[in-house]
């Protein structure tokens, strides 16, 4: 029996291991009514029929759905159906819908495939290779199967729905496909594909929220401990600096420090890993720190992910994350500020209950003066099995989407066929026009904090001046409006509606900005190219926007300017490779440095030197601009700055 698994590979996610496939394989080869059968992992997308003859002759072929390759492999399924007509096709994984009308439909409209299987799938997937394998009456053998849809033999145009699927309660049960050969067999056929191993330590998660589809119940469930640890040397020695965990929660077992200073070990003994990316348990700062601090004091990059998605308490009931203590992030938040560890929050726009006022205040909430802080954000997405995508929850909330294309930010990458998302658009409690304002309100934050647009400008505003930073930003929203024509804040303001109308007509919700040039961008990162073609422009404006705001307000401007004077000096620029030196009033490093103590910038004469990051030399305007972004995307140093006291009787530094 040949036996044929793909995990195409996504539009935007990191191309890792494919370990959903991976198990399928390794549980398969633990059961010796399997000994004889003979199996493939395909993840490279190409053209549709490259694909198909790259599978060669299976006797039954798996897909593994995801929302980033469904089309994709669904086209791949439909052409090898044609090529293989007594195969039988299996599909399975989180684009595979589980709500029986929902399945139905599914099978409906994709006639290739077989047999669905629903949840977790090693142990379904390993009885499927049995019945098939066994010949005789398939349909009987197949209804015996829980947790799974399939067509009967006599009846192509019936679906058929066995017993509801079971969780798989011992993990020991599968197989690991890093200690049994089959991922040492994938790197010899495929080397140099994979830049990270996932895996998982434990299955399952507690919370109910209803945007997420991670669990089939609310238990964990661990995998046994000493193939974990095997599992990380085997990462180790074949020279995977990323590791991603694939928990829901990790840090939620009492083993998981354990894990943590395995993973210590090995970093001290093989140099690996250099990076391991997690989602924290979401109730417990104290045990999160500890999980943190293991991994920093052993060199280990980590960044901490604060998964809020919204501070106000209407929203977090609305879907059923109410239970979830945002204080204990807040709490951890602060801590990791303290001691010099990058955090993040993650928020997610569109969720149920929100209001333009709400996730305004959400946004700037998720705004600290802290250094090392960002936050992420996400237009709220649609997955078929969640219960916010449910007929029920959407009448109940008004929910509104539109069928996006998913862009590759790859503009070299062929994705053959295009994937796309399903975004909320708006909702009962925060209309289209609402959300569109919304939209324009938090994207701009993202520009000007995470990709330190006018960062110290913001944080002066609040920490300096106290300034309410949603009454600014939402006024300065208004101005990308109505800004005159020719202007850089017109230009900001028209790529917000370009953005705007593409998602709203069903288009693309990245799109290329030429300044940046040909890959498809976010918008905050087509506001920055924009604002950044014309840098001198764009800080006048700003500077002068600002001012027109406190004065209208009645408010103190004093600092202003010596802000935006240290602003534009540490903004990089193409073609400024020399080191710029300012003298400045102030100590505007070490307010930047001190994270928000709520008072203004030190009075003391300052002599600030910004020595450029190296990508300033890059001579493309495009490129360069690429490099910055990602630059400052990542959290990453865009240039050094050098301060001095500055004896201003002697005019000279001391």
């Amino acid at each position: 029996m040949q036996v044929v698994l793909t995990q195409f590979e996504g539009i935007d996610n990191t191309p890792a291991l494919p370990l959903a496939v991976g198990r399928l394989v390794a549980t398969a080869r633990k059961d010796p009514r399997l000994a004889a059968a003979r199996f493939s992992i395909h993840v490279a997308r190409r053209p549709i029929a490259a694909a198909v003859d790259a599978l060669g002759r299976p006797d039954v072929l798996g897909l593994s759905l995801y929302p980033w390759n469904a089309v994709y492999s669904l086209e791949v399924a439909r052409a090898a159906r044609a090529a293989h007509p007594g195969a039988l096709l299996v599909a399975g994984g989180p684009g595979v819908p589980r709500r029986p009308e929902s399945a139905r439909r599914f099978m409906d409209l994709h006639p290739a495939l077989d047999v669905l299987v629903f949840s977790e799938g090693e142990l379904a997937f390993r009885e499927l290779l049995a019945a098939w394998q066994a010949g005789g009456d398939l349909d009987a053998r197949l209804a015996a199967v829980g947790g799974i849809a399939f067509r009967p033999r006599a009846q192509r145009d019936a679906c058929r729905l066995t017993a509801p699927p079971d969780r798989v309660h011992d993990l020991a049960e599968t197989g690991s496909p890093y200690l049994d050969g089959t991922f040492d067999a994938l790197l010899a056929e495929q080397p140099g594909v994979f830049a990270s191993a996932i895996m998982e330590t434990n299955r399952g998660c507690p919370f109910s929220c209803t945007f997420c589809d991670w669990s089939l119940t609310k238990k964990v469930v661990e995998f046994p401990q000493d193939r974990v640890l095997a599992e990380l040397d085997w990462i180790a020695r074949n020279g995977f600096n990323n590791v991603i965990i694939a928990d829901a929660n990790f840090g939620i077992r009492k083993r998981d420090h354990d894990i943590t200073r395995h993973l210590a070990a090995l970093k001290a003994r093989t140099g690996r890993p250099a990076l391991v990316y997690f989602y924290l348990t979401k109730n417990d700062h104290e045990r999160n720190l500890g999980t943190i601090e293991l991994l920093h004091e052993a060199g280990i990059a980590c960044c901490v992910g604060l998964a809020v998605q919204d501070f106000d308490g209407e929203v977090l009931s609305a879907v059923k994350r109410d239970t979830i203590q945002t204080g204990e992030a807040m709490r951890l938040r602060e801590i990791c500020a303290a001691r010099g560890i990058p955090t993040l929050n993650e928020l997610i726009l569109g969720l149920p209950r929100q209001t333009y006022a709400s996730f305004a205040r959400t946004v700037v909430e998720a705004m600290p003066p802290y250094p090392r802080h960002t936050f992420v954000l996400y237009a709220c997405r649609l997955l078929d099995n969640t219960d916010m995508a449910s007929p029920a929850e959407r009448e109940r909330f008004g929910i509104e989407t539109r069928r996006c294309l998913w862009r590759s930010p790859r503009p070299d990458w062929d994705p053959v066929l295009d994937e796309h998302q399903e975004l909320v658009v708006g909702t009962r409690d925060m209309p289209v026009p609402d959300w569109r304002r919304t939209y324009r309100f938090a994207f701009l934050a993202s520009a000007l904090y995470n990709l330190r647009l006018l960062r110290v400008v913001l944080q002066a505003l609040r920490e300096a001046l106290r300034v309410d930073l949603v009454d600014y930003l939402g006024w300065l929203c208004e101005r990308t409006g109505d800004a005159a024509p020719g202007s850089v804040f017109a230009a900001v303001g028209r790529e917000f509606d370009r953005f705007l109308d593409s998602i709203l007509a069903g288009g693309a919700f990245t799109l290329p900005h030429p300044a940046a040039g040909p890959a498809p961008r976010e918008s905050a990162e087509a506001v920055v190219a924009a604002a950044l073609e014309r840098p001198d422009a764009f800080f006048a404006e700003a500077e002068a926007l600002t001012r027109r705001f406190l004065d209208e307000r009645g408010r103190d401007a004093t600092l202003l300017a010596e802000a935006f004077r240290y602003q534009a000096l540490v903004t990089p620029r193409r073609g400024q490779t020399e080191p710029v030196t300012l003298d400045l009033l102030h100590d505007w490093p070490a307010f930047v440095a001190g994270g928000g103590q709520g008072t203004p910038p030190p009075a003391r004469p300052t002599r600030t030197t910004f020595v450029p990051p190296p990508y300033a030399a890059v001579p493309d305007p495009a490129l360069f601009m690429s490099f910055h972004l990602a630059t400052a995307g990542a959290g990453a140093s865009t240039g050094e700055v050098r301060a001095e006291p500055l004896d201003v009787h002697a005019g000279a530094a001391t």
